[in-house]
């Protein structure tokens, strides 16, 4: 199977010490304004922020500091949450592991109980394009049929569809075709306050910024590609054009975006059972690791049984993380790969990853059971045609 012959390519990438790769953290104070926390992420190109507590690393992002009201005088804290960091001699998987769970770009780095860096995910990529990878296509990571907006939609509801969904693109739609592209990063610059000439205090223009609509806010020079585009071209034009997303597209019509996350998804880590399975976001501690194995184990074990086609299966893990708060519902989703029919995906969220993984499980043994059983039923029905 494809993705069989792409982990097996991506091992040394994988196995990659990111010693090389740290660069330097974007760290703050809790008792940091929102405002300066925000001039910090823009002086740095930064998405992700950082502050160490005791061992325990507090992160927050810009996809989640969309939802401050008052940025002027409101402190970052609220919107710190804690997170994985690594070492120096931590790998580039568990990096792309903890970007994918948590859906963000930065994974902190500590020694000796202090930040010294960071891993980007643009890092990754960038390390990801030493490779010949022409034979990997664009229709093998880009997420079909992303949301878009109207460019008469306003910026509040367009920062509404990125918290909710989780998602910092947005292609804008300028009478049927895609002009720009939103981002985070452009909601977080128009909601900064401003100042007023010949004054020293900060104006808030939070609330009549989200009145108004995206119009030309966005970015036009965003790469576009074909589905048969290869990996190292769709990474070059990324690269060149230094954005974080690209569109796909056929004959004008956008057919899907590919983003650095949809990229690190290459790098999902493997693990051993009766069916292939692979995972993105794979969690870092080791009872959800021990979890997901033995629940996906016995799992594929018996979906083999009752359909033995099933070629292989991806699964896909994130955690939503917001305020202090140490747990966070998980977002699970699981690609079933057949022969003869579109990928079978199902989706389940909740705060216990445990019941999570049995709904998905019992979902699978359902609808794979009762197409086994239909298979058989048309199997018999064929036998018993007449012949004329």
């Amino acid at each position: 199977m494809i993705t069989d012959t792409i982990h097996a390519h991506m091992r040394d990438i994988q196995s990659t010490k990111i010693k090389s790769l740290i660069s330097k953290a974007t760290t703050i104070e809790p008792t940091d304004t929102l405002s300066h926390v925000i001039s910090k992420i823009t002086k740095n190109n930064s998405y992700d922020v950082f502050y160490l507590k005791d061992k325990s690393v507090l992160s927050t992002n810009i996809r989640a500091l969309l939802n401050a009201k008052n940025i002027d005088n409101m402190k970052v804290e609220p919107f710190l949450y804690p997170i994985h960091h690594v070492t120096q001699n931590d790998s580039v998987q568990k990096v792309a592991n903890i970007i994918a769970h948590y859906r963000i770009r930065e994974v902190p780095v500590v020694d000796k109980n202090r930040i010294i860096g960071v891993v980007t995910a643009k890092q990754i990529i960038k390390l990801l394009s030493s490779k010949d990878n022409k034979w990997i296509k664009a229709n093998l990571i880009y997420t079909q049929n992303p949301i878009t907006v109207p460019s008469s939609e306003s910026i509040s509801n367009a920062r509404r569809i990125m918290t909710t969904k989780r998602i910092d693109h947005l292609p804008v739609l300028n009478q049927g075709k895609i002009k720009q592209v939103l981002t985070s990063y452009h909601i977080l610059q128009s909601i900064m306050p401003s100042e007023k000439q010949g004054r020293t205090s900060m104006v808030p223009r939070t609330e009549h910024a989200l009145e108004l609509k995206i119009g030309n806010t966005g970015s036009t020079r965003i790469p576009q590609c074909l589905a048969s585009d290869d990996l190292n071209k769709v990474i070059n034009s990324m690269l060149k054009a230094d954005t974080t997303c690209c569109l796909v597209n056929l004959h004008d019509t956008l057919q899907g975006i590919i983003t650095f996350r949809d990229i690190l998804g290459l790098l999902a880590s493997k693990l051993e059972t009766p069916i292939p399975l692979y995972i993105v976001g794979m969690p870092e501690d080791q009872q959800n690791v021990n979890l997901i194995s033995s629940k996906f184990g016995k799992t594929l074990k018996r979906l083999q049984q009752v359909y033995s086609e099933i070629h292989e299966a991806r699964v896909s893990i994130k955690q939503q993380r917001t305020g202090n708060k140490k747990e966070g519902k998980y977002e699970v989703s699981i690609m079933i790969i057949t022969p003869h029919h579109t990928p079978l995906i199902y989706h389940s969220v909740g705060f216990d990853l445990s019941e999570v993984l049995e709904d998905l499980s019992e979902k699978l043994l359902r609808v794979l059971s009762k197409r086994a059983k239909n298979r058989s039923k048309d199997s018999i029905r064929k036998i018993d045609l007449p012949i004329f």
